[in-house]
């Protein structure tokens, strides 16, 4: 069996520097926003309760890493489960980067397992438009049992569905004569190579399965916004779950939206400026928002962190 892939150490010194200086601007900026009183509100949620939030939020990525280790199964390919959740926490290392798209490091890791780049590439597309359309779901349904209903979220997670499973079957079916029409050898190579994750995620994404992936993606990012709710009735709003739902949602969509490497700012400002205009104090507002940010987006990092560099251990060499 060959072994491990071993990165090489200038890589994760560049990916620490990286991240840490990502790390010293998201305080130095939450710090800045921030005053004495949301100073006063994050000590007010307590060391045990942000405990329980991060943990919380650990068992959702647990179940992101379930629909991961399903898509790469549906390939063909069967990876060790230990090794595969190492490979799928090291993805999230670069999970900052913009629409997500350091997380394909995983490709390079997988190779060694036998799954091909294409595969990998493909599951990585229905992973994350699975994402989008779980976390418009989420906030229809919030909206729906909060009221009033987000009818933009529901047509969004709807049109999503309706129109990529229409695109994936359009691929099947036309995926060889797109093909064989390349008349060239060189050119039929390009388009092969160029097709390829397309045609692997069109083989991943059909109209059950598509189903399926997003909801595992309403119960794991579910279990996010429920760390919401949990800080947010901490603090003292009288907010109630189906709301911190909506919430959640909409802030996690306009973060990706903004493109921002993992939605740095564009998803806080939204946050509070929606728990202000629920009602929410601005202090415990701002003080929530960091602190769901620090349970979800930054302790991932960390464990994404501490999964790459098992992968630079001599000793697997």
């Amino acid at each position: 069996m060959a072994p491990p892939p071993v990165l090489p150490p200038r890589w994760l010194r560049a990916l620490a520097v990286f991240i840490g200086l990502g790390a010293m601007l998201y305080l130095a900026a939450a710090v800045a926003a921030g005053s004495g009183d949301t100073l006063a509100a994050l000590l007010r949620l307590g060391a045990a309760t942000v405990a329980l939030g991060t943990l919380a939020a650990s068992a959702g990525f647990l179940v992101r890493f379930a629909r991961w280790h399903w898509l790469i199964g549906l390939l063909g390919v069967r990876v060790p489960a230990p090794f595969h959740l190492r490979v799928n926490l090291a993805g999230f290392a670069l999970t900052s980067s913009p629409g997500k798209l350091g997380e394909t490091l995983r490709t390079a890791l997988l190779l060694h397992k036998g799954v091909p780049a294409a595969g990998s590439l493909g599951a990585f597309l229905a992973d994350r438009g699975s994402d989008v359309v779980g976390m418009a779901l989420l906030g229809a349904v919030g909206g729906a049992l909060a009221s009033p209903r987000v009818a933009v979220l529901e047509a969004l997670a709807l049109g999503l569905l309706r129109c990529s499973g229409r695109f994936a079957a359009l691929v099947r079916r036309r995926a060889a004569a797109s093909v064989t029409e390349v008349t060239q050898a060189r050119w039929r190579r390009i388009v092969r190579w160029a097709s390829a994750p397309v045609l692997a995620w069109a083989g991943l994404w059909t109209p059950w399965r598509s189903a399926a992936y997003a909801l595992r993606a309403v119960a794991a990012f579910g279990m996010q916004a429920w760390v919401l709710a949990l800080y947010v009735q901490a603090l003292g709003a009288d907010l109630g779950l189906a709301e911190c739902l909506r919430i959640f949602a909409v802030a996690m969509l306009l973060g990706a939206a903004s493109m921002v490497p993992g939605g740095l700012g564009a998803t806080e400002a939204a946050l509070v400026y929606q728990l202000v205009a629920a009602g929410m104090d601005m202090a415990a507002a701002v003080a929530a928002a960091i602190a769901l940010r620090l349970s979800t987006l930054w302790f991932a990092i960390l464990l994404g962190v501490i999964a790459l560099l098992s992968f630079a251990r001599r000793t697997d060499a």
